[in-house]
Protein backbone atom coordinates (compact mmCIF):
# COMPACT_ATOMS: atom_id res chain seq x y z
CA UNK A 1 0.00 0.00 0.00
CA UNK A 2 1.33 3.42 -0.92
CA UNK A 3 1.03 6.10 1.68
CA UNK A 4 0.52 9.82 1.51
CA UNK A 5 1.97 12.67 3.51
CA UNK A 6 -0.50 13.86 6.13
CA UNK A 7 -2.25 16.93 4.65
CA UNK A 8 -1.98 19.31 7.58
CA UNK A 9 -1.81 23.06 8.00
CA UNK A 10 -0.85 24.61 11.32
CA UNK A 11 -3.73 25.84 13.40
CA UNK A 12 -5.93 25.25 16.40
CA UNK A 13 -7.86 21.98 16.64
CA UNK A 14 -11.06 22.37 14.68
CA UNK A 15 -13.45 19.96 16.43
CA UNK A 16 -16.56 18.50 14.80
CA UNK A 17 -18.73 20.80 12.70
CA UNK A 18 -22.34 19.54 12.70
CA UNK A 19 -24.07 20.82 9.57
CA UNK A 20 -24.23 23.98 7.54
CA UNK A 21 -20.78 25.57 7.98
CA UNK A 22 -18.85 24.17 5.02
CA UNK A 23 -17.97 25.80 1.74
CA UNK A 24 -20.86 23.91 0.11
CA UNK A 25 -24.56 24.74 0.37
CA UNK A 26 -26.01 24.29 3.85
CA UNK A 27 -28.22 21.21 4.18
CA UNK A 28 -29.50 18.75 6.72
CA UNK A 29 -28.06 15.27 6.69
CA UNK A 30 -24.46 16.39 6.21
CA UNK A 31 -23.01 14.19 8.97
CA UNK A 32 -24.59 10.76 9.10
CA UNK A 33 -23.63 7.93 11.44
CA UNK A 34 -24.34 4.24 10.88
CA UNK A 35 -24.03 1.76 13.75
CA UNK A 36 -24.95 -1.87 14.26
CA UNK A 37 -27.20 -2.96 17.11
CA UNK A 38 -25.07 -6.09 17.52
CA UNK A 39 -22.14 -7.85 15.92
CA UNK A 40 -22.70 -8.88 12.30
CA UNK A 41 -25.64 -6.50 11.83
CA UNK A 42 -24.40 -5.31 8.44
CA UNK A 43 -23.78 -1.69 9.43
CA UNK A 44 -20.60 -1.34 7.37
CA UNK A 45 -22.18 -2.53 4.13
CA UNK A 46 -25.19 -0.27 4.67
CA UNK A 47 -22.88 2.68 5.41
CA UNK A 48 -21.10 1.97 2.12
CA UNK A 49 -24.37 1.70 0.20
CA UNK A 50 -25.64 4.93 1.75
CA UNK A 51 -22.43 6.80 0.86
CA UNK A 52 -22.57 5.61 -2.74
CA UNK A 53 -26.27 6.45 -3.05
CA UNK A 54 -25.75 9.94 -1.60
CA UNK A 55 -22.89 10.47 -4.05
CA UNK A 56 -25.05 9.43 -6.98
CA UNK A 57 -28.17 11.33 -6.02
CA UNK A 58 -26.96 14.39 -4.12
CA UNK A 59 -23.26 15.10 -4.55
CA UNK A 60 -19.85 14.80 -2.92
CA UNK A 61 -19.87 12.22 -0.13
CA UNK A 62 -17.04 10.63 1.87
CA UNK A 63 -17.08 7.40 3.87
CA UNK A 64 -15.16 7.28 7.18
CA UNK A 65 -14.25 4.10 9.05
CA UNK A 66 -14.35 4.66 12.83
CA UNK A 67 -14.37 0.97 13.75
CA UNK A 68 -10.60 0.95 14.27
CA UNK A 69 -8.65 -1.20 14.95
CA UNK A 70 -10.32 -3.75 12.73
CA UNK A 71 -9.95 -5.41 9.34
CA UNK A 72 -10.35 -2.08 7.57
CA UNK A 73 -13.35 -0.85 5.62
CA UNK A 74 -11.17 -0.87 2.50
CA UNK A 75 -11.01 -4.69 2.68
CA UNK A 76 -14.81 -4.95 2.76
CA UNK A 77 -15.02 -2.66 -0.26
CA UNK A 78 -12.27 -4.45 -2.18
CA UNK A 79 -9.99 -1.39 -2.40
CA UNK A 80 -7.35 -2.46 0.15
CA UNK A 81 -4.71 -2.65 -2.61
CA UNK A 82 -5.51 0.86 -3.84
CA UNK A 83 -2.91 3.54 -3.07
CA UNK A 84 -3.84 6.30 -0.69
CA UNK A 85 -3.83 7.43 2.92
CA UNK A 86 -5.31 5.38 5.76
CA UNK A 87 -5.70 6.39 9.40
CA UNK A 88 -2.20 5.15 10.19
CA UNK A 89 -0.78 7.66 7.68
CA UNK A 90 -2.59 10.61 9.26
CA UNK A 91 -1.12 10.62 12.75
CA UNK A 92 0.02 14.22 12.29
CA UNK A 93 -3.26 15.47 10.81
CA UNK A 94 -4.19 17.78 13.65
CA UNK A 95 -5.36 21.34 13.78
CA UNK A 96 -6.70 23.02 10.64
CA UNK A 97 -6.39 20.17 8.16
CA UNK A 98 -6.35 20.96 4.43
CA UNK A 99 -9.57 19.24 3.39
CA UNK A 100 -8.92 19.39 -0.35
CA UNK A 101 -5.54 17.72 0.03
CA UNK A 102 -7.05 15.13 2.36
CA UNK A 103 -9.75 14.19 -0.15
CA UNK A 104 -7.15 13.91 -2.91
CA UNK A 105 -4.99 11.63 -0.74
CA UNK A 106 -7.71 9.08 0.00
CA UNK A 107 -8.41 5.88 -1.94
CA UNK A 108 -11.77 5.72 -3.67
CA UNK A 109 -14.53 3.17 -3.92
CA UNK A 110 -16.01 4.22 -7.22
CA UNK A 111 -16.46 7.97 -6.79
CA UNK A 112 -16.54 7.87 -2.97
CA UNK A 113 -13.37 8.83 -1.03
CA UNK A 114 -12.79 6.33 1.80
CA UNK A 115 -10.91 7.06 5.03
CA UNK A 116 -10.28 3.58 6.38
CA UNK A 117 -8.33 1.70 8.97
CA UNK A 118 -5.65 -0.66 7.67
CA UNK A 119 -5.22 -4.31 8.63
CA UNK A 120 -1.47 -4.03 8.00
CA UNK A 121 -1.20 -1.29 10.63
CA UNK A 122 -4.11 -1.51 13.09
CA UNK A 123 -3.07 1.57 15.08
CA UNK A 124 -6.17 3.47 16.18
CA UNK A 125 -6.15 7.19 15.34
CA UNK A 126 -5.99 9.67 18.21
CA UNK A 127 -9.26 11.41 19.02
CA UNK A 128 -8.05 14.89 17.88
CA UNK A 129 -7.01 13.39 14.52
CA UNK A 130 -10.47 11.86 14.03
CA UNK A 131 -12.28 15.09 14.90
CA UNK A 132 -10.05 17.38 12.85
CA UNK A 133 -10.00 15.22 9.72
CA UNK A 134 -13.78 14.71 9.82
CA UNK A 135 -14.23 18.46 10.19
CA UNK A 136 -11.91 19.01 7.23
CA UNK A 137 -14.02 16.72 5.06
CA UNK A 138 -17.20 18.57 6.06
CA UNK A 139 -15.60 21.91 5.24
CA UNK A 140 -14.93 20.80 1.67
CA UNK A 141 -18.69 20.47 1.18
CA UNK A 142 -18.69 16.67 1.39
CA UNK A 143 -21.37 14.85 3.24
CA UNK A 144 -19.71 12.40 5.59
CA UNK A 145 -21.03 8.92 6.37
CA UNK A 146 -19.48 7.49 9.54
CA UNK A 147 -19.16 3.74 10.09
CA UNK A 148 -19.41 3.95 13.89
CA UNK A 149 -17.97 1.35 16.29
CA UNK A 150 -19.84 -0.75 18.82
CA UNK A 151 -20.23 0.39 21.49
CA UNK A 152 -20.49 3.96 20.24
CA UNK A 153 -18.60 5.16 23.32
CA UNK A 154 -15.57 2.98 22.60
CA UNK A 155 -13.66 6.17 21.80
CA UNK A 156 -14.32 9.76 22.84
CA UNK A 157 -14.21 10.94 19.22
CA UNK A 158 -16.83 8.42 18.04
CA UNK A 159 -19.12 9.42 20.90
CA UNK A 160 -18.62 13.11 20.11
CA UNK A 161 -19.33 12.63 16.40
CA UNK A 162 -22.41 10.51 17.15
CA UNK A 163 -23.72 13.41 19.22
CA UNK A 164 -22.88 15.93 16.47
CA UNK A 165 -24.42 13.86 13.66
CA UNK A 166 -27.61 15.04 12.00
CA UNK A 167 -28.86 11.46 12.12
CA UNK A 168 -27.60 8.05 13.19
CA UNK A 169 -28.90 4.96 11.38
CA UNK A 170 -29.31 2.03 13.78
CA UNK A 171 -28.95 -1.22 11.81
CA UNK A 172 -30.77 -4.07 13.54
CA UNK A 173 -31.09 -7.74 12.55
CA UNK A 174 -34.61 -9.01 13.16
CA UNK A 175 -33.56 -11.32 15.96
CA UNK A 176 -33.97 -11.21 19.72
CA UNK A 177 -30.30 -10.34 20.25
CA UNK A 178 -30.58 -7.61 17.63
CA UNK A 179 -33.58 -6.02 19.31
CA UNK A 180 -31.87 -6.11 22.72
CA UNK A 181 -28.73 -4.56 21.24
CA UNK A 182 -30.81 -1.88 19.53
CA UNK A 183 -32.36 -0.86 22.84
CA UNK A 184 -28.93 -0.57 24.50
CA UNK A 185 -27.43 1.34 21.56
CA UNK A 186 -30.40 3.72 21.31
CA UNK A 187 -29.92 4.61 24.99
CA UNK A 188 -26.24 5.27 24.38
CA UNK A 189 -27.03 7.51 21.42
CA UNK A 190 -29.57 9.43 23.49
CA UNK A 191 -26.93 9.98 26.18
CA UNK A 192 -24.52 11.22 23.49
CA UNK A 193 -27.09 13.80 22.40
CA UNK A 194 -27.83 12.38 18.95
CA UNK A 195 -30.81 14.43 17.72
CA UNK A 196 -32.31 11.76 15.48
CA UNK A 197 -32.02 7.96 15.43
CA UNK A 198 -33.40 6.08 12.43
CA UNK A 199 -33.85 2.31 12.83
CA UNK A 200 -33.25 0.06 9.83
CA UNK A 201 -34.21 -3.61 10.02
CA UNK A 202 -32.29 -6.46 8.40
CA UNK A 203 -33.95 -9.67 7.27
CA UNK A 204 -34.39 -12.61 7.53
CA UNK A 205 -36.69 -12.60 10.54
CA UNK A 206 -36.54 -16.16 11.84
CA UNK A 207 -38.50 -15.70 15.05
CA UNK A 208 -40.80 -13.38 16.93
CA UNK A 209 -39.12 -10.06 16.05
CA UNK A 210 -40.38 -8.25 12.96
CA UNK A 211 -40.36 -4.60 11.88
CA UNK A 212 -43.50 -3.74 13.82
CA UNK A 213 -42.20 -5.32 17.02
CA UNK A 214 -38.81 -3.63 16.64
CA UNK A 215 -40.48 -0.25 16.17
CA UNK A 216 -42.66 -0.85 19.23
CA UNK A 217 -39.65 -1.74 21.40
CA UNK A 218 -37.68 1.33 20.31
CA UNK A 219 -40.60 3.73 20.16
CA UNK A 220 -39.40 4.68 16.67
CA UNK A 221 -40.75 3.80 13.24
CA UNK A 222 -38.50 1.49 11.22
CA UNK A 223 -37.43 3.57 8.22
CA UNK A 224 -36.33 0.80 5.87
CA UNK A 225 -35.69 -2.92 5.68
CA UNK A 226 -32.63 -4.53 4.10
CA UNK A 227 -33.73 -7.76 2.47
CA UNK A 228 -31.59 -10.88 2.42
CA UNK A 229 -29.06 -10.92 -0.44
CA UNK A 230 -27.64 -14.43 -0.99
CA UNK A 231 -24.96 -13.05 -3.32
CA UNK A 232 -23.55 -10.45 -0.93
CA UNK A 233 -21.02 -12.61 0.94
CA UNK A 234 -19.56 -14.04 -2.27
CA UNK A 235 -19.21 -10.55 -3.78
CA UNK A 236 -17.25 -9.34 -0.77
CA UNK A 237 -15.06 -12.48 -0.62
CA UNK A 238 -14.09 -12.02 -4.27
CA UNK A 239 -12.94 -8.47 -3.51
CA UNK A 240 -15.71 -6.79 -5.49
CA UNK A 241 -17.27 -5.00 -2.53
CA UNK A 242 -20.97 -5.15 -1.63
CA UNK A 243 -23.65 -4.99 -4.30
CA UNK A 244 -25.35 -1.60 -3.93
CA UNK A 245 -27.20 -1.09 -7.21
CA UNK A 246 -30.72 0.30 -7.16
CA UNK A 247 -32.29 -3.15 -7.54
CA UNK A 248 -30.27 -4.79 -4.76
CA UNK A 249 -31.56 -5.07 -1.17
CA UNK A 250 -28.85 -2.68 0.04
CA UNK A 251 -29.48 -0.22 -2.75
CA UNK A 252 -33.23 -0.11 -2.15
CA UNK A 253 -32.74 0.49 1.58
CA UNK A 254 -30.16 3.22 0.92
CA UNK A 255 -32.50 4.93 -1.55
CA UNK A 256 -35.23 4.92 1.07
CA UNK A 257 -32.89 6.48 3.64
CA UNK A 258 -31.80 9.22 1.24
CA UNK A 259 -35.47 10.07 0.69
CA UNK A 260 -35.75 10.75 4.44
CA UNK A 261 -32.87 13.26 4.42
CA UNK A 262 -33.67 16.79 3.18
CA UNK A 263 -31.21 17.58 0.41
CA UNK A 264 -30.42 20.60 -1.77
CA UNK A 265 -31.72 20.17 -5.32
CA UNK A 266 -28.83 21.88 -7.08
CA UNK A 267 -25.84 19.84 -5.85
CA UNK A 268 -25.92 16.53 -7.67
CA UNK A 269 -23.21 14.04 -8.64
CA UNK A 270 -22.63 10.87 -10.61
CA UNK A 271 -21.98 7.42 -9.20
Amino acid sequence: METATAPVAAGAPAGPVPGGTSAGPPACGRLIGVVGACGGAGASVLAAALARTLRRRVGATALVDLDVPGPGLDVLLGVDAAPGARWADLADARGTVDGGSLVAALPRWGAVPVLSGAHRDPTAPADPVVLDTTTALLRTGHRVVLDLPRPVGRTASALSLAGAADVVVLVTPLRTAGAAGALATARQLAEAGTPRVVPVACRPAPGRVDERELGRLLGLAVAATVGWDPRLAAQVERGHGPRTGRRTPLGRAADRLVELLPQPSDHRGAA
